[in-house]
């Protein structure tokens, strides 16, 4: 199955981000390109796991459908399965504000949870820009492109790491009792 599909934030200048998913061996990856007209520039690719991963460094993601929502308006919905874990995604384009807005959530069946994360490699140099408000700067092609964290509605912003390439965006919430769904989300702005 090697099935892709994408969703575009791509402003009226033709200029945004792409976000593209495909099937490899047991899930879906997903990459974010920088559009300039037909030109694309690869900014991110997710780390994945390997199919006995109770703990990917990814959400295992399995089944994918990418709905039109308004004439401008897409979302990916993607579920998936690791260990006794249930892994969910949803992605959604901003064409006015050239940006991609993640929103991730797996349900935990007890508090001897790995680490959940969703990380990614960067092809392009990376830095953290403000690390009260969880930012992260990406430069491509002489345009610069940020991560955002953003807020789930906790009071609290969740972890927005670089180490080398590697960009790592993890929660910080720890549920008062398990099992329990643990949520984090961020925006790519192109």
């Amino acid at each position: 199955m090697s099935e892709l599909k994408h969703l575009d934030a791509i402003g009226p200048d033709a200029t945004g981000l792409r976000t593209s998913m495909q099937w490899r061996e047991d899930r879906y990856v997903h990459v974010v390109d920088w559009v300039a007209g037909d030109q694309d520039f690869r900014l991110l690719e997710s780390v994945e796991g390997i199919e006995d991963d109770y703990w990917p460094p990814s959400p295992a993601l399995q089944d994918l459908s990418v709905e039109q929502r308004t004439q401008n308006r897409q979302v990916g919905l993607m579920v998936g399965m690791a260990g006794n874990s249930h892994w969910s995604m949803s992605i959604e384009n901003d064409n006015s504000q050239r940006s991609l807005l993640f929103d991730v959530a797996c349900r935990v069946a007890d508090e001897q949870a790995g680490m959940l994360a969703t990380t990614y490699r960067s092809n392009v140099p990376v830095k953290i820009v403000d690390p009260i408000q969880k930012i992260a700067e990406l430069s491509i092609a002489g345009r610069t492109c940020r991560i955002k964290i953003e807020s789930t509605g906790r009071g609290e912003l969740d972890d927005l790491e670089i180490d080398g390439n590697l960009i790592r965006i993890s929660p910080t919430e720890k549920p008062p009792s398990w099992p329990a769904t643990v949520r984090w989300k961020y925006r790519l702005f192109g």
